[in-house]
This record gives C-alpha cells, sequence and structure tokens, in this order.
C-alpha cells in the first residue's frame, strides 16, 4: 500500500518485528513510543525515503509476477483498508491476495519458489502476498523481519492458510517465498500484541511508561520447522572437542598478548611520565587527557528482573 491505512494507536503486523526485537530499524521501545505519541494525537513522523517509494511503485508488478508463478487466480491488489484480528489488539494492512485454486506445489528453484519448512504445500483458498524490494543479494529465506513475521500475522488475522512474500532482489531477481500457518509463531505473536496492549493500557491509566527489557532474539520461532525444545545439556559430536580445544588455546594466546600488551603500555607510560607526547623515532607517543564536568548525583530506576543469552561460550572440564 502507498499509504499507512492502519492505525498507529495499537500495533500492526509490519511492526511485529521491531516490537519482537529482530528488526533492523526499530527497537520494541521505538515502536512503543510510537503508538503512545500517537495516542497523545502527535501528528505521524514522516518515515518514507527512496527505497520504500520504490518499493511502493514496483508493488503492482512484484505482485502480478508472483501470482503468474503460483498460478494464483482472482489477484486482488488494492485492499484500500486496514483488517482487525477478532480476538488480538493487533491490525494489519494487505498488499494483495489470491486464490491458489487447491493445487500442490513444491520447491523450484529455477521458477523462484521456495516453500518453506515443508516438501510440499497445497495452495488451499485465498492467500496473503506481501511484496518487498531490497538490495541485498537473493536468499533461500528471507530474514523474519523482511516479512515471515509480518506475513504470520496477516495470515493469522484473515484465517488465510497459505501466504507468499514475494521479494525482488537488487531489482533482477523476484523469488516467492511460501509459508503455511506456523503455530508456534502465531502463539508468539499474540503474546507479543497482548503484551504490547497492556503497555498502552497502563500508560493510558497511569501516565508512565513500562519499557522493555533487553531482548534475546534467540528464543522467537524458526519458521523453518516446528519451535525447538532447548534441552538442559545436549549431546555433541566429537568435532565440537576439537573447537572447543582450539578456543581454549587461543582465549589462553590472547590473555597472554593482553599481558604483554599492557606490560608494554605501562613501561612507556612510566617513561612519559608528565608529558602529553613523546618521539621515538618514525612514532609519536600520546597519553592524551580527557577532562570531566561535574556531574548531579542521580538516581538509577527499578528494573524488573529479565534473562539473556550469554553471547560468550564457557568451556571447562567436565566433573567426573
Amino acid at each position: 500500500m502507498v499509504n499507512k491505512v492502519t492505525p498507529d494507536t495499537m500495533l500492526s503486523a509490519s511492526r511485529l518485528p521491531g516490537v519482537m526485537g529482530i528488526s533492523r530499524y526499530q527497537t520494541p521501545n521505538d515502536e512503543l513510543e510510537y503508538s503512545i505519541r500517537a495516542l497523545k494525537g502527535e501528528e505521524r513522523r514522516d518515515i518514507g525515503n527512496e527505497a520504500m517509494a520504490w518499493g511502493n511503485m514496483m508493488e503492482p508488478m512484484i505482485l502480478e509476477d508472483a501470482a503468474r508463478r503460483l498460478e494464483l487466480v482472482d489477484l486482488v491488489t488494492d485492499h484500500p483498508t486496514a483488517r482487525f484480528h477478532d480476538s488480538l489488539p493487533l491490525c494489519c494492512s494487505l498488499d494483495g491476495t489470491g486464490d491458489g485454486r487447491g493445487q500442490v506445489i513444491t520447491t523450484d528453484p529455477a521458477a523462484g519458489i521456495y516453500v518453506i519448512g515443508q516438501d510440499s504445500i497445497q495452495l488451499d483458498g485465498v492467500g496473503v502476498l506481501e511484496a518487498k524490494l531490497t538490495s541485498m543479494a537473493p536468499e533461500d529465506m528471507p530474514p523474519l523481519w523482511r516479512g515471515p513475521i509480518q506475513l504470520q500475522a496477516q495470515m493469522d488475522i484473515v484465517q488465510a492458510k497459505l501466504g507468499a512474500v514475494a521479494t525482488l532482489y537488487r531489482g533482477t531477481e523476484l523469488r516467492v517465498f511460501v509459508f503455511a500457518p506456523h503455530q508456534a509463531t502465531v502463539k508468539k505473536i499474540a503474546e507479543v500484541a497482548r503484551d504490547f496492549q497492556r503497555r498502552l493500557d497502563e500508560w493510558k491509566e497511569t501516565g508512565l511508561v513500562d519499557y522493555y527489557p533487553p531482548q534475546d532474539d534467540e528464543k522467537w520461532p524458526d519458521l523453518r520447522g516446528p519451535f525447538p525444545i532447548i534441552p538442559v545439556a545436549a549431546v555433541l559430536d566429537d568435532s565440537c572437542i576439537e573447537r572447543a580445544e582450539k578456543i581454549l588455546a587461543k582465549r589462553k594466546e590472547i590473555k597472554k598478548l593482553q599481558t604483554d600488551l599492557d606490560s608494554d603500555e605501562e613501561k612507556l607510560k612510566k617513561i612519559l611520565g608528565a608529558a602529553e607526547m613523546g618521539i621515538a623515532g618514525q612514532y609519536q607517543i600520546i597519553r592524551s587527557t580527557r577532562h570531566y564536568q561535574a556531574q548531579p548525583a542521580k538516581m538509577v530506576p527499578a528494573k524488573e528482573a529479565y534473562t539473556i543469552r550469554q553471547s560468550t561460550l564457557t568451556i571447562k572440564p567436565v566433573k567426573a
């Protein structure tokens, strides 16, 4: 759609990646503040750019070619009003819809068709089409933030049994990614929508914003298959032993290099003494001075408890 038709005062499908913490452009708190500004009656900020303008212009062509490749009938590319979920505080706009006529299709890279999460899919009834334009290189699966999460919400809102993200890569290659409803994702979307609305309702009642804590994007479902059950301890193959030993050896080497680096820096600092700069052959050795202004005491606001997964592995011997 060229013009945004969904209300800013509630969560929409296109904003889900931001709220879920997987967007490249918006954080959960960006989206929360966006809706709060709308509830205050503030004017919508212009977020348009040239890439979005080209996406809008190319959208009908992308949808028409996707429908041709999937052999859909009754293609509709004009959906001027928002659609609302019948039981969740969630809405969406639609780029296009088309009838799959019950045909069964499989992945066909030569035709630019990729069935995601299963070997084949029956195009049963009217499905949802979402058009995307990107400068990225072609992929076998689009990232969650560029269509799949949005599409899952759209399908749930209109109760469609199929959907497709049609992505034009670099203006030269169209790939059509076909999805069935993914129940683990749909469940997560419902949780996110209810929690987002709870935060908006709390602001309406108290005037206080319940901001989101840092998020761990590893917790969202994988649309390629069922939502994984994470074991307490996984049994790894022998190749992981060698990788673990290499990591430990490299960490030991890094620690030694850091110790040597710190020692050499301390020696140079002592030689410099109070001087800010020294000349050693072709090198300038500088120890700058940074000045800080006085700051008033600050109260650190309370934070709710939250859990994240550490980015660094801990490797240690197993106790006998």
